[in-house]
């Protein structure tokens, strides 16, 4: 038997769905769950369904994207580039594996609607993400394999700043946060 979870936090759902590790679905029941829980999850956040058909429907083809492919990318990149202590010439200490694991969860989690943040890699040996909207809102978070994140913003005049266990979600404070740069 399998089971599949899905957790929101008010409408604010996962961009993705993961398919099973272990075997119980074929392609076709692993497509129509997909297609059930798109429905449902548009349903919650109040907007339409978010599939887009690739050929005709009589051929039931879809495409369920993943929204964050590039920042994936970029962050790949930024760790080869600063798994190396004194990557900066000024004493950066090295991106570890497991910051860069957790930057990994973090991208997997970042809900649809919100813009790609800028990701840069801190002298601490952290991976940050920055969202920059306008000027006097910003807000920063920071990762660095310790289940911890690290979070700065403005927010036209108001500061905010803190931590935050992090595991499999984007814990709540940081989802209000971005929903003062993104409403």
């Amino acid at each position: 038997m399998s089971s599949l979870a899905l957790q929101c936090i008010g409408r604010d759902c996962p961009p993705y769905w993961r398919s099973s590790s272990g075997t119980g679905f074929d392609q076709d029941s692993s497509g129509a769950i997909a297609i059930t829980l798109e429905r449902a999850i548009a349903k919650l956040r109040g907007s339409k369904f978010m599939f887009t058909t690739l050929v005709p429907p009589s051929c039931e083809a879809i495409t369920l994207g993943r929204p964050f492919d590039e920042l994936r990318n970029s962050l790949s990149e930024l760790y080869r580039e600063c798994s190396q202590s004194d990557w900066d010439g000024y004493g950066a200490q090295a991106i570890t594996e497991d910051a860069y694991a957790e930057a990994q969860r973090i991208i997997d989690v970042l809900p649809s609607w919100l813009p790609a943040p800028e990701i840069v890699a801190e002298p601490s040996g952290d991976i940050g993400f920055e969202w920059y909207k306008e000027k006097g809102k910003v807000f920063a978070l920071s990762v660095g394999g310790r289940h911890r994140i690290i979070y700065a913003g403005i927010f036209a005049g108001d500061k905010e700043h803190g931590s935050v266990y992090f595991e499999e979600t984007i814990p709540l404070v940081i989802m209000q946060h971005l929903r003062k740069l993104y409403p």
